[in-house]
């Protein structure tokens, strides 16, 4: 196959022009990758069925966001609107196009989900998001196709190998004494950055070509540097929040959500806002106590890990203090 049809801008000249209602919609869909909308998910699997299923589908996503980056950085391709004033961008990205973290994040999340639940309605429904959540990327201008079926193809082998290989590492993971176990967590909260610190390094000496440069400017008024670790340090925090949140929850007795189904919607309601809060909060005290201004790096690590430990145990903490409660061990 001729892979460099794959990435011919003209088919995103195409499909942006094929129907401008048809485009305006599907633009309308950015949010589809974005932290909110993936805390969102986690939060409801999380405090809708179990915590257990919470902590596997964020470590699951922070190892996601690190490989997708070290592909990124390795391959360093560009987008559709870097190269061709033609392609319209609804939206500034400045990391590099191969592979499209938006569908590397479809493929594991909602392939993740499906297999959990595995029943018709939620199948489907994942199946619809994950092919929307790529075409959303063609629509926008900000992904060659190319780049879209590398993301689900890398996206659905990483599920593979996680369903394979998380129900030993947790059994591996029980047998350890409980400061070894926080050793362990720590070493996985890293892989991230492991992996993409590499990916950059091999980079070396090159350099983004200045057309890159110029057009992404031109479309959309934002400087792009994509030769830099941009997201490495949050996929970390996430991790690195779950799994200790999570380890926090059993060290008091364990949490499920309520067999009763008006108090559950209720814990998933409340608990899902109040995440979604502290996301858009959190970064705020860094910025206030001067720990973005010193480290960005680490206020982004911060921001992530405090989310994903109120998560995982600040929300089923108080909704157990509430009432809302079924303390069983983990």
């Amino acid at each position: 196959m001729d892979f460099t049809l794959l990435m011919d801008p003209g088919i995103n000249i195409a499909v942006q022009n094929f129907s401008p209602p048809v485009t305006a919609f599907f633009t309308r869909g950015e949010f589809l990758d974005s932290m909110p909308w993936y805390f969102l998910i986690i939060s409801i699997i999380t405090f809708g069925l179990h915590p257990r299923y919470g902590v596997r589908l964020a470590t699951l996503f922070g190892l996601n966001v690190g490989l997708n980056e070290a592909a990124k950085l390795a391959c360093h391709m560009p987008r559709p609107y870097w190269v061709s004033e033609a392609v319209r961008a609804f939206s500034a990205h400045s990391s590099f196009g191969f592979p499209s973290g938006a569908a590397m994040s479809g493929a594991v999340v909602y392939g993740y989900i499906a297999q959990l639940v595995r029943r018709y309605p939620v199948v489907i429904i994942c199946c619809i998001l994950f092919l929307v959540s790529g075409m959303v990327r063609i629509f926008s201008g900000i992904h060659f196709l190319l780049d879209i079926l590398g993301g689900w193809i890398l996206g659905l082998l990483l599920l593979a190998v996680f369903l394979l290989a998380a129900p030993k590492a947790e059994e591996y993971a029980g047998r350890l004494s409980r400061p070894a176990r926080l050793a362990l967590f720590a070493l996985v909260s890293a892989i991230p950055i492991l992996i993409v610190v590499p990916a950059y390094l091999s980079l070396g000496g090159w350099q983004v070509p200045a057309p890159w440069i110029e057009l992404a400017r031109l479309q959309t008024g934002a400087v792009i540097h994509p030769d830099r670790i941009q997201y490495a340090w949050g996929a970390a925090g996430i991790i690195f929040g779950s799994l200790f949140g999570y380890e926090f929850l059993k060290s008091r007795g364990g949490w499920s959500p309520p067999a009763d189904l008006k108090q559950r919607a209720g814990v998933v309601f409340a608990g899902t806002l109040s995440v979604l809060l502290v996301n858009v909060a959190i970064p705020g005290v860094w910025v206030y106590l001067g720990i973005t201004a010193l480290s960005p790096q680490l206020a982004v690590f911060l921001s992530m890990a405090g989310v994903t430990f109120w998560l995982m145990a600040g929300v089923p903490s108080l909704a157990a203090k509430a009432g809302f409660i079924k303390m069983n061990p983990l």
